[in-house]
């Protein structure tokens, strides 16, 4: 059981991100305009700012933890229909394998549907947006890819460019009906979530990301998620991104490592 103190423990995460970044955002002066094409990579829905048209990505992603390891190919999909509104869904394929008496097992994810609204009038440096996440539970629960569990989600976010980095920050909740996994009965259960990244645009092509996301308990009995993460943009085109990270979990309720290759084609 790793037990830690989340408070102390989210504030030395935060410090060890800033402080880097804040010191290479004084050495250099040049500004970098916010954009679209800087996105997260846990917090992709909530991130303040919507796509300019389309977002299309696929992702390869690794996941260890202490009693399952998974292996999922996710698709993203995002879209602008009505002016200052984004529209998106999530969903992949993966399998499991499991220690103990767990099952092994392949099939789908749960699909994640959200609308965003940003608003206009933060001016040239900050951004605002607030939305909602619906679970579909299209998942395979007794492979442990989905919690058979409907939940919806509604969240607020802020961005703010400074002179060499753009800071990310959104606060929500979510209500997460009864459902199961791995043959295991699960009392949803209302869960708080937190998170915060950085962008540092080293050039014009390559974009460092920094995260930490936290959410409390979504089932009775069972453990928060708290992670943090490290990745990078690289444009490789006019409309290509391949998108790279490494993350770690900090509490029960996260991956105890993650690796995620991605590529996204944004217009």
């Amino acid at each position: 059981m790793k037990k830690l103190y989340i408070p102390s423990l989210i504030a030395s995460i935060l410090l060890s991100i800033v402080l880097p970044i804040t010191a290479s955002a004084q050495a250099e002066g040049s500004k970098v305009a916010t954009s679209s094409s800087y996105r997260l990579f846990h917090g992709f829905i909530e991130d303040a700012t919507i796509v300019d048209n389309q977002w299309w990505e696929g992702w390869l992603e690794y996941a260890e933890g202490e009693h399952v390891d998974m292996f999922l190919l996710r698709g993203v999909a995002a879209f602008q229909p009505w002016e200052n509104f984004e529209l998106g869904a999530t969903v992949g394929f993966g399998s499991s394998s499991a220690s103990g008496l767990l099952p092994d097992g392949s099939g789908a994810t749960d699909l994640d549907i959200w609308g965003k609204y940003h608003f206009d009038g933060g001016g040239d440096a900050t951004e605002f947006a607030a939305g909602g996440v619906i679970t579909v539970p299209t998942g395979d629960d007794t492979a442990g890819l989905g919690y058979d569990a409907f939940s919806i989600a509604a969240f607020g976010s802020v961005r703010h460019r400074y002179e060499r980095t753009i800071l990310s920050a959104h606060a929500g909740v979510r209500i997460n009906g009864d459902g199961g996994i791995f043959l295991t009965e699960l009392d949803g259960e209302i869960s708080p979530m937190l998170g915060v990244g950085f962008f540092y645009p080293h050039s014009d092509e390559v974009t460092f990301i920094a995260e930490a996301s936290f959410e409390s308990e979504r089932f009775d009995g069972a453990d928060s998620d708290l992670r943090v993460l490290g990745g990078i943009n690289w444009r490789l085109t006019n409309r290509g991104i391949l998108r790279s990270a490494v993350g770690v979990g900090l509490t029960d309720g996260a991956p105890d490592a993650q690796l995620i290759l991605g590529y996204a084609v944004n217009f």
